[in-house]
């Protein structure tokens, strides 16, 4: 009788797999897809059968310890998906297979049992109820569900403008999914995983709808596998890593502000949430859509190209106009003076707001920011000489360095562009706007929503849920508060140092800056205010005033 070996994919930065031996009382349990305890030296691991045969590839071969499922954890298509991105993205088989479990399950702690409830074909304790598509929102659902029935795989961008309802076209598209007896994943940024947000869907999908996010206690993440697993959940909304749960019988897969960095990951492995969903769709069959307002570069070219189809929505629910955007120019309000972190548009509008009883949301666009050089006066910037993004300030050396080309040199005084001298070390946090808002504005309840302050559990969901009782009159915040949000009451968004982040040193600096302005003054769309930014650097926001990302885009 021939043994029978097993291709073992471990948790290790090894191109291969490993060959185990299965043990006769195992051989009818030992089958691709389960997870098994095997011995590699003088350690015990935990590793994934991708393969079985009958050949021995090398001698003295070890034994497979034990199987830890009864019913194998992962799919042959999540087998396909997880190679695909070991020779992708330049890792190992066994490291792809790790990022798309729940911790529980890479330690061994949780293990499958054999699914006792089966896939449920009708969508009961779905809502009916969904409002009616304006006529560019028809067109757009009708192209997907076109490509959705033929059965073929598909890709497209929604591209819309703020405001457009591209939101109302994914729910109508997962009714349509869920009808035909498939299910949808539903992919947002991790700062969009508002209470606001999940309501929405939790009213339209009910028991069906999973969540899946990094916020989630480790025990309700392994529950929220199983019922997706066995059937019981249909619909899964969640940041990134909800691009691997095990949906059966897949049919939409939909990419919100699909522009959002956080889609990429940055530990190994280094994928990128929307090239796997394409992959994923291509293995299953299924539709792909990505929506945004302001479309990665990658993503506008590839529609430009051909290779996904690109639908449009031009207008606002309603023929809501666009917002009013003011932009101040920072540098004739300090003229040979300190720099303001308030303007006094900015301030005036706050107080205005604050009189009325309304409130105002303030966004400081600081993002990975560094101290950099900067001219009052002109507005002129210290960036490398080589590769001419901006030097950052570092106090304990004393220098000006380029954390891309390491090309180093010491701070002038006087400035370069201008020759006036106005030269100031330009930097300010979350903490500092708000004890200057506190001393401008000393009667107003003021809150701040940045990552310090919600380092403890559901802190950022009280600060929105406090915001929205109106319990807090001024907001402020990093880019978490200008993402899914709407608050009638709020008459004013400002940004302050809307130009920071042109001076981050990152070549996709202007596209990062472009998108959360614009991003930012699409919440204003439901406000009766306008969105006030305030700049230092001339001549740069001409595309996000007026909304014109193809503009941007094409520049």
């Amino acid at each position: 009788m021939n043994r029978l070996f097993a291709d073992i994919a471990l948790n290790l930065p090894s191109s291969g797999t490993f060959q185990y031996s299965v043990p006769e009382p195992l051989e009818t349990s030992a089958v691709p897809g389960k997870r098994v305890w095997v011995s590699l030296r003088t350690r015990r691991m935990i590793g994934t059968i991708v393969g079985l045969s009958h050949e021995r590839v090398v001698e003295g071969v070890r034994d497979i310890d034990s199987v830890i499922e009864d019913a194998p954890l992962l799919s042959e298509s999540f087998l396909r998906l997880t190679r695909w991105m070991s020779e992708y993205y330049f890792c190992s088989w066994g490291q792809c297979l790790e990022a798309g479990l729940p911790a529980p399950f890479r330690k061994g702690k949780f293990v499958m049992k054999s699914r006792a409830k089966k896939w449920n074909e009708s969508a009961e304790r779905v809502n009916p109820e969904d409002l009616l598509l304006a006529p560019h929102q028809e067109a757009a659902y009708a192209e997907v569900l076109k490509k959705m029935k033929s059965g073929q795989a598909g890709s497209f961008l929604l591209y819309g403008i703020t405001g457009s309802g591209k939101t109302e076209v994914y729910m109508h598209l997962i009714r349509e999914a869920l009808a035909e007896g498939k299910g949808a994943i539903v992919l947002v940024p991790e700062i969009s995983l508002t209470p606001q947000t999940i309501d929405r869907f939790y009213s339209r999908f009910g028991e069906t709808l999973a969540l899946v996010h990094s916020r989630l206690p480790q025990a309700r993440r392994v529950e929220e596998w199983r019922r997706i697993d066995a059937g019981q959940a249909k619909v899964v909304v969640g940041a990134r890593s909800a691009i691997f749960s095990p949906v059966k019988n897949l049919g939409l897969i939909l990419i919100d502000e699909e522009h959002e960095t956080s889609y990429k990951q940055e530990e190994t492995p280094r994928y990128e949430a929307r090239r796997v969903a394409a992959k994923r769709a291509e293995i299953e069959n299924a539709v792909v859509v990505t929506g945004s307002a302001t479309p990665s570069l990658e993503s506008f070219f590839e529609s430009e190209a051909g290779g996904v189809r690109r639908l449009s929505l031009p207008e606002r629910i309603e023929r809501r106009p666009l917002p009013a955007v003011e932009i101040v120019d920072m540098r004739r309000q300090f003229q040979g003076k300190m720099p303001l972190i308030f303007s006094k548009t900015l301030e005036e509008g706050i107080r205005e707001s604050f009189s009325k009883k309304e409130q105002a949301m303030l966004l400081l666009n600081r993002r990975g920011f560094s101290t950099y050089l900067h001219c009052a006066s002109c507005g002129y910037v210290m960036v490398c000489e080589n590769c001419r993004i901006s030097l950052a300030y570092h106090y304990d050396k004393a220098s000006l360095f380029c954390h891309v080309c390491h090309y180093r040199t010491t701070p002038q005084r006087l400035c370069p562009g201008c020759r006036k001298g106005y030269l100031h070390y330009f930097g300010i946090g979350t903490q500092k706007v708000e004890s200057e808002a506190a001393r401008l504005f000393p009667g107003a309840r003021i809150g701040r929503m940045d990552s310090d302050s919600t380092l403890k559990k559901d802190a950022h969901e009280l600060i929105l849920r406090a915001f929205k009782r109106r319990e807090i009159d001024i907001l402020i915040g990093t880019q978490m508060i200008a993402k899914g949000h709407d608050f009638p009451h709020v008459s004013l968004i400002g940004v302050i140092s809307a130009d920071t982040a042109l001076h981050i040193p990152d070549f996709r600096a202007a596209e990062r800056t472009f998108s959360l302005l614009t991003q930012v003054a699409g919440r204003a769309v439901k406000t009766p205010g306008p969105t006030t930014m305030t700049r230092s650097t001339p001549g740069k926001f001409n595309s996000a005033e007026s909304f014109a990302c193809r503009r941007f885009l094409n520049w």
